[in-house]
Parts: C-alpha cells; sequence; structure tokens
C-alpha cells in the first residue's frame, strides 16, 4: 500500500476555499466549519483507497453533497431572529379565556333568543344561516314562497340583533 498523502498539507492548499464556498452557501461560519471538518474526514477515507484526481474538485463535491444533506436534515429547523417588535404585532389565533367566556356568552344569548321565535323563523333561519342552504332550496324544502322565507329570515335577524346582541 502507498504511503497516504500528508492531510495536513492538502489541508493548508484548499481549506480556505472550502471554507469561503460553504460559508457563501449557509451564511453560517460555525456551520460551514463543521462542513469543511466533515469534507476532510471523507478525503482521508478517499485517500485510503487513493488519490483523486483533483482533490479540490473533489472537494467541492463532497461539500455540496453535505449541503444538501444538511439542508434536508434541517430545513424545518432553520429559523431567523425576528425583533420582538414584530412578534408584538403576530395575532395568536387560540383565544385567551376572556374572549372564550365572552363568545360562550353570546352563544348562550344567540340560542336563547332563537327559541323565542316562532317554529316557522327558527326553520329558516336554521337551513339559511347555519346550514347555509340558498334560499330557493328553503322554501322547496318547508314548501312556501322564496319571499316567505326572505321575510322569516329579515324578521329572524332583526330580532336576534335586538334581543341578542348580535350581528348577521
Amino acid at each position: 500500500m502507498a504511503a497516504l498523502p500528508d492531510i495536513e498539507q492538502l489541508y493548508a492548499a484548499h481549506a480556505e476555499r472550502v471554507r469561503r464556498f460553504l460559508v457563501l452557501k449557509t451564511g453560517d461560519a460555525e456551520l460551514a466549519a463543521d462542513l469543511l471538518h466533515d469534507c476532510y474526514a471523507r478525503l482521508i477515507v478517499r485517500l485510503q483507497e487513493g488519490m483523486p484526481d483533483n482533490v479540490l474538485s473533489y472537494l467541492y463535491t463532497v461539500a455540496t453533497h453535505l449541503l444538501i444533506d444538511h439542508r434536508r436534515n434541517h430545513h424545518q429547523a432553520r429559523t431567523q431572529a425576528v425583533a420582538l417588535e414584530t412578534l408584538e404585532e403576530v395575532h395568536d389565533p387560540a383565544a385567551g379565556l376572556d374572549v372564550q367566556a365572552d363568545a360562550r356568552q353570546r352563544l348562550r344569548r344567540l340560542h336563547d333568543a332563537l327559541q323565542e321565535l316562532p317554529v316557522r323563523t327558527q326553520q329558516i333561519f336554521q337551513l339559511c344561516r347555519i346550514e347555509g342552504m340558498r334560499y330557493q332550496d328553503a322554501a322547496r324544502h318547508l314548501n312556501v314562497s322564496t319571499s316567505a322565507v326572505q321575510k322569516h329570515l329579515a324578521l329572524a335577524l332583526d330580532f336576534l340583533r335586538e334581543r341578542a346582541g348580535t350581528e348577521d
């Protein structure tokens, strides 16, 4: 077996160029240093099989493959720093307890107010506003005219706005 080339000489000859390449691609000097270390670890293994035709080209190829592997394995964890002022403007979709309590109270008032409406008006409100049925379909379903559906719905909405303090 032939003597292995001096890895220190190969490192001195090519490491800075490969490191700059990695810093340029990652934007992270520490990550670039880690990947450079891995490049040379793979080069040492490769040297046991023989010297590559072009060591620098081999190192760039290894670096590119390591970058691809790193991005595949770490793309979800990568985050960027954000100013606190920006975070304060982000809306949290999970409502606080006070908002949830208020919503439950409004829903209870709406339910109670619905119970005070005539049965036909309740049915029309249920079909058109809760189930999303079109006026014509609700009219056919209840065997009434479309204008009757519109009138009952208008009556229900006015009553609910007044009684329960809700919007349509």
